[in-house]
């Protein structure tokens, strides 16, 4: 360094004239207040945020920690309903109608699959389903969709061995019918969830379906559980009750046999046929044409599935006539030898004509029962009169439902006494101007057999928990609802049906073992447009036997027979007769022999 630059340096650090030189204390002294204001400054910013995370945690552990806590349950903790096992239906003698089995379902998690094509590929090869359609659904902005319901074992474990990501399996309930289309009408279907949608599975439903549990299994971020389900439940399912029906299969069997066969000779728009015990009203077999399988209800027409004993009401025609002819009887306005002029076929009254199917002079009651005469039947019916034949009619229970534990029951049209018109007392005679069902007409007739006891209807004989066995429900001693005709009544009108069978409009259900009676009817049908009757005909036959000591009453309707014959002597009685001698042999009834009759047979041709 130069001489000159020391210099210069020199007085650059010497102080300014007249300015006292600084000391090394002055200067440590201005600098410390400033760094130690810098130190309490930044302790205190990291004190406040210590307080305010602190308060911040608090708030969260103490304030909101439950409801954090309700979220992280929510996200970890996976809650699952666990179906109940449906209950089994059962016939009279304890024979399987209906069960449940369980099947795998397939579902998947779209935001889980990795690779959409090849995974629908994989599974469409294997559960006979459209790739397409698979692919769709991968595609859907949702953590669930259902790929099939309720497969196979195999195919189950065919794509548990495909191990695809994404795709899921749970247990479920498959409905199975064992006896395949026996009594699907009175049993009915479920749906593919389990719920029953006919018959008893439907009316009976919150018995047979039982309680739902739950269970709660810890889950990974993907919703897929991670801990074993037997481990982790919390409430168990209450299983479904068995139900008991009165129906018995084997008779069931005999009459959906005989009814298919009578729907392939005649062609019918539809046909119902019934089996009830007289003794208590239990209904043994309830069969309705066409049939439809209760494990596929969807391959077939709905209509199809209609109960059509229950559901349908009609016009009864000439199988109506012991009805009224029985009040008229009760009241003590007529006797079963009381003679009617029935003017050989032709009868005016007012501006209506009657007419009978064959021309006959003077009859009988019991004629006009055993020959079907409506002129015959409208003069007994117009002496009871238009008052107590409304009464009469209604103390057999026509115009209301039977109340039996069946979905879609009608009680049928019987108007109130001030809609009847000045005809009502004519057509109600022979089974016009009102409607019934056939269970309705199937329990009037057992009334007959039964000493004129109106019987409740049953199907359900008893109810019980499918574990426990438990019994919470018996069907118990016969409910009688009322007695319209007294015994001797009663009585009196079951000859009368005797010599229907014997010498009248049906003798084709004769039988030398098990004698019937019975009454034939045959309806004109309402046109489609509804304006007045057209030439299609409701063909009924409804017998009881064997007599005197009766077990059984069948009913057999066929409506709109287009082919081989419409009568209800030609049409339902020969299925009625069968129906029942199968039945009353299978029931071990002894073969009674027929009474002699004192009348004396009258040639016919065919009549209703």
């Amino acid at each position: 360094m130069s001489e000159n630059e020391e210099d210069t340096i020199s007085r650059a650090a010497a102080p300014a004239a007249g300015e006292p030189a600084a000391s090394p204390g002055q200067i440590q002294g201005g600098a410390g207040p400033r760094l130690r204001l810098r130190a309490a400054l930044a302790v205190g910013a990291v004190l406040m945020a210590f307080v305010a995370l602190t308060g911040r945690l608090a708030r969260l552990q103490i304030v909101e920690g439950s409801a954090y806590g309700r979220l992280a349950d929510r996200q970890q903790i996976l809650s699952r309903q666990l179906a109940a096992q449906r209950g089994n239906i059962y016939d009279c003698q304890g024979r399987l109608l209906a069960t449940s089995v369980r099947r795998y379902s397939i579902y998947a998690d779209p935001k889980a699959v990795r690779n959409p094509d090849s995974t629908a590929a994989a599974l469409a090869r294997v559960l006979d389903l459209p790739a397409s359609m698979l692919k769709a659904r991968f595609g859907r902005d949702s953590c669930f969709a259902w790929v099939k319901r309720q497969v196979t074992d195999a195919k189950a474990e065919a794509v548990r061995n495909m191990r695809l990501p994404g795709i899921y399996m749970r247990r479920e309930h498959k409905r199975l019918y064992p006896q395949g289309k026996l009594g699907a009408h009175v049993i009915g279907f479920t749906d593919v969830d389990g719920r029953g949608l006919g018959g008893i599975e439907s009316r009976m439903d919150a018995l047979l379906r039982g309680r739902p549990g739950m269970e709660s299994v810890l889950c990974d971020g993907g919703r897929r559980a991670i801990r074993s389900p037997q481990d982790s439940v919390q409430k168990a399912p209450f299983n479904g009750y068995d139900v008991f029906l009165t129906i018995d299969a084997y008779v069931q069997n005999i009459a959906e046999q005989e009814l298919a066969a009578a729907a392939e000779r005649h062609a019918p728009q539809c046909a119902t046929a019934i089996v009830m015990d007289v003794r208590d009203g239990s209904v043994l077999a309830m069969a309705s044409w066409p049939m439809f399988d209760p494990q596929a209800p969807g391959r077939g027409p709905v209509a199809a599935q209609r109960n059509v004993a229950v559901s349908d009401a009609y016009e009864p025609g000439s199988a109506f006539k012991p009805i009224p002819v029985s009040v008229a009887l009760e009241n003590g306005v007529t006797a079963p030898d009381a003679r009617f002029d029935c003017h050989q076929g032709a009868w005016q009254v007012g501006r209506r004509t009657l007419h009978d199917v064959h021309p006959y002079g003077v009859l009988t009651v019991s004629d006009i029962i055993c020959y079907s005469s409506n002129i015959g039947a409208a003069q007994v019916s117009m002496a009871l009169g238009l008052d107590r034949l409304c009464r009469g009619v209604r103390s057999f229970g026509f115009g209301s439902p039977t109340g039996i534990a069946l979905p879609g029951e009608t009680g049928g049209i019987v108007r109130p006494l001030k809609g009847w018109g000045q005809y009502s007392v004519v057509s109600v005679a022979f089974g016009q101007e009102l409607a019934v069902t056939g269970l309705s007409m199937t329990r009037a007739f057992a009334a007959f057999a039964n000493e004129g006891k109106l019987l409740q209807p049953r199907i359900i004989k008893a109810v019980r928990h499918s574990h426990t066995k438990e019994v919470i429900y018996t069907a118990g001693e016969p409910v009688v609802l009322g007695r319209p005709i007294s015994p001797q009544t009663a009585l009196l009108v079951l000859q009368m049906m005797r010599r229907v069978v014997e010498e009248g409009t049906g003798q084709k259900a004769q039988d030398k073992e098990y004698p019937l009676a019975g009454k034939t009817g045959t309806a004109q049908l309402l046109r489609e447009d509804g304006r007045g009757y057209g030439n299609r005909y409701l063909s009924t036959f409804v017998a009881v036997g064997p007599v005197p000591d009766c077990r059984i009453a069948v009913l057999v309707s066929l409506k709109a027979p287009a082919k081989n014959g419409y009568y209800g002597g030609t049409v339902a009685a020969p299925v009625v007769h069968r129906i029942a001698v199968r039945t009353l042999k299978y029931l071990q009834v002894p073969p009674a022999l027929p009474e002699p009759t004192a009348h004396t047979q009258v040639a016919l041709g065919e009549s209703d």
